[in-house]
């Protein structure tokens, strides 16, 4: 009955996506539009002194966005396509580099916990602390080293998701939607959104409240093994029910037309269902309890003056991340097996910067104060650093039509001591239609907290692992250089060519040591608590491996990104990027670094003929992945080779009902690509253990229609 039901919903949206009208759904980048995240400052995003896409607020609301990762699909350059986290959530990867060298910004504020507090695998969730996308007036993404700006974290790139603000007079927005599944083995999902913002006295004090609210049903995946018995897969594969809630508010006070305050509150919420055992063994066993949440709560106090010497910024930020629902295991020495595991992260910090222009100089200088703690249940004492960092950088006008950025920032942290991010970029627009731009810069990331502790950070293998830190882990660096063309004819036609390369430095590897249970040796060690040796099966934690640096990495491309008006009713708008990772010294010397794919390609075809309605329908590839990452998937890797390349299709639409009534209609996977394949490999050396493995990194969904409905007011 429901299949038939979401069948008949699907015919009805693809006989309105395919009749007359579209509103322009104008994805396409306009070469003139204002950013603030490349130079701290506004400027036009041909000026910027980086890589940079934005995404605005209306084309959010025309597509599902229930996390960062799907906000940023169709932009050349990232990857949200790799292997999802345990609860099924997607990371994001840009230029080849993890997410874990993304930093994600709020209104420029740093979201990123210093220390690990989402371990084995559930570091996804991160990307779903995002506010309503109704409060969202743009994202914008500059992909490249960003450290110069922003200290650590931003190696691979920056996501500042910038949201809108106060009102002049009182306006909001309300929209529920719905995503509903053809095939009943994936799970629905329902969302609902509220955005209200204006003056509690005119001119001077301004409110704005914004909150969210998702739920998804849990998936029931499955496939036949060799006997035709029915197995579900877990860890992220099927994914599970959850819920997620955010609300938050802001109120502004401009006591006159030089200054603005602003108290921001923020509170997000995540629950996942693990009843039976979905994302972890229950137990002491395992460590697990049957619900798994992430909690994030966010304090910021911000002021700007505009003085005659120029403009300054100033804003103090306390965010509070925690998980929930994981318990002590097993042979945890000095605590007891079952007993609740704390796991919380705090940030505070303090940022100042001055904008001033002088001449043909445009200078910006600052600095950040901050000062991240974190409390992990396995661990005695609190873990904490801090960190100061002072920056300079100036936009210097040699010309009218050639500009060179020269930026260097110095972080000094309590427990590595100093480093320096130097970056130089040299805009030139050679005419009003051709636009040069390249430079090198430098970035760098601080080992999460947890790495830094000698003895058992973690456990991994289901409780049945101890996982080590190393006090004498220094930063990962890199030196990024980058050339780009944008070409503008100012009438039907924009594009742009970038060429990028990254040498990936003092990447945290692994170091093997023997297990003294195991075979007391010269260099072997023993680890607290235990026995280990065979915990879990037999053969297991001969060896036990420690975090160093050790391994380097190059990462190089080519993104290429066009966008063609052939009539006033029709655009398209398309990206692709090449990227080139690999492995350079370590036990993975020559491999590529991560599963990103060596080719993607985004494709968009917008058609105008109306005020009423828009169609649009998008094409995606990517290419084959990576997926020899551990010993025991090399087994599968010689089954199956890599995990296979696939090509999606999406067909959707936007209906303005009213002045205030809009409603849209997405059919995601048109074409009903299943990626549930299992086949059967064998799983040790001898042939005589067997398993199964998927021939695709993800168990993506098939093919569902998304429905929203959204009231101005």
């Amino acid at each position: 009955m429901r299949a038939t039901l979401t069948r008949t919903a699907l015919a009805s949206a693809i006989a309105l996506a395919s009749s007359q009208a579209a509103l322009a759904n104008d994805n396409t980048l306009q070469l003139d539009q204002m950013v603030v995240s490349a130079a701290g400052f506004e400027q036009k995003i041909t000026d910027a002194p980086a890589s940079i896409s934005v995404i605005t607020g209306e084309e959010l609301k025309k597509k599902r966005v229930s996390n960062i990762a799907e906000a940023l699909n169709d932009v050349e350059g990232v990857d949200v396509s790799g292997n999802a986290g345990k609860t099924g959530g997607l990371n994001v990867s840009i230029r080849g580099m993890g997410d874990a060298y993304t930093l994600v910004l709020v209104d420029g504020k740093r979201q990123n916990p210093a220390g690990n507090v989402t371990p084995n695998g559930f570091g996804e969730t991160r990307f779903s602390f995002l506010p309503p996308v109704l409060a969202i007036e743009r994202i914008e993404v500059i992909r490249g080293p960003m450290s110069t700006l922003y200290g650590s974290d931003a190696m691979g790139g920056v996501i500042n998701i910038i949201t809108k603000k106060v009102g002049s007079e009182w306006a909001g927005s309300a929209s529920v939607d719905t995503t509903l599944q053809e095939q009943r083995e994936y799970g629905d999902t329902r969302s609902t959104q509220l955005y209200l913002s204006g003056p509690l006295v005119a001119d001077t004090l301004g409110l704005q409240l914004r909150g969210k609210y998702q739920e998804r049903d849990s998936s029931a995946i499955s496939y036949q093994d060799v006997t035709g018995s029915d197995i579900s897969p877990s860890m992220g594969w099927n994914p599970v029910e959850s819920d997620l809630y955010t609300a938050g508010g802001r109120l502004t006070f401009t006591p006159n037309a030089d200054h603005d305050l602003s108290l921001d509150l923020d509170q997000s919420k995540q629950r996942y269902d693990n009843s039976k055992g979905q994302l972890g063994t229950l137990g002491a066993s395992g460590g697990y309890e049957r619900d798994q949440r992430y909690n994030r709560e966010q304090y910021q106090l911000a002021h700007t003056g505009r003085f005659a010497f120029g403009t300054l910024d100033s804003s103090y930020t306390r965010n509070e991340t925690e998980t929930l629902g994981r318990l002590i295991p097993n042979g945890t020495p000095n605590r007891v097996a079952g007993d609740k595991r704390t796991l919380d992260a705090q940030n505070d910090i303090f940022d100042l910067k001055l904008v001033s222009a002088l001449g043909s100089h445009n200078l910006s200088v600052g600095g950040q104060w901050w000062k991240a703690q974190m409390t992990e249940g396995l661990i005695d004492d609190q873990l904490e650093h801090k960190m100061v960092g002072l920056f300079i950088e100036d936009e210097w006008r040699l010309r009218d039509d050639l500009a060179l950025t020269l930026g260097l920032r110095r972080d000094d942290h309590s427990e590595f001591g100093g480093q320096t991010s130097p970056r130089a970029y040299l805009v030139w627009n050679t005419t009003e239609n051709w636009t040069l731009k390249g430079g090198v810069s430098e970035g760098f990331k601080a080992p999460d907290l947890q790495q830094l502790v000698g003895g058992i950070n973690g456990f991994g293998g289901q409780g049945t692992i101890p996982l080590l830190g190393n006090p004498d882990l220094q930063p990962e660096t890199s030196t990024s250089s980058e050339f780009g063309v944008y070409f503008d004819n100012l009438d039907d036609f924009n594009g742009n060519v970038t060429l990028f390369h990254n040498k990936f430095k003092d990447k945290i590897g692994s170091e093997v040591v023997v297990n003294c249970e195991y075979q007391n040796v010269a260099g072997c060690i023993t680890v607290p608590g235990g026995p280990w040796l065979n915990r879990g099966r037999p053969g297991r934690n001969q060896t036990f491996s420690k975090p160093i640096n050790v391994d380097e990495a190059i990462t190089k491309g080519v993104e290429v990104a066009g966008r063609y008006h052939f009539t006033a009713q029709w655009n398209l708008a398309a990206n692709y990027t090449y990227t080139k990772t690999e492995q350079e010294g370590g036990p993975n010397d020559g491999w590529p670094l991560n599963d990103t794919p060596k080719h993607q390609l985004n494709a968009t075809l917008n058609w105008q003929t109306s005020d009423r309605l828009s169609t649009w329908l998008k094409g995606e590839y990517r290419s084959e992945r990576f997926r020899r990452t551990s010993p025991a998937i090399n087994y599968a890797y010689n089954a199956f080779g890599d995990y296979k390349a696939y090509t999606l299709f999406h067909l959707g639409g936007s209906y303005q009902a009213s002045e205030n009534l809009s409603l849209s209609a997405t059919v995601y996977n048109l074409f009903d690509k299943d990626f549930v394949s299992y086949e059967r490999y064998a799983s040790n050396a001898a042939g005589t253990t067997f398993e199964y493995g998927n021939e695709y990194n993800n168990n993506q969904e098939r093919r569902r229609l998304w429905l929203s409905a959204t009231y101005d007011f």
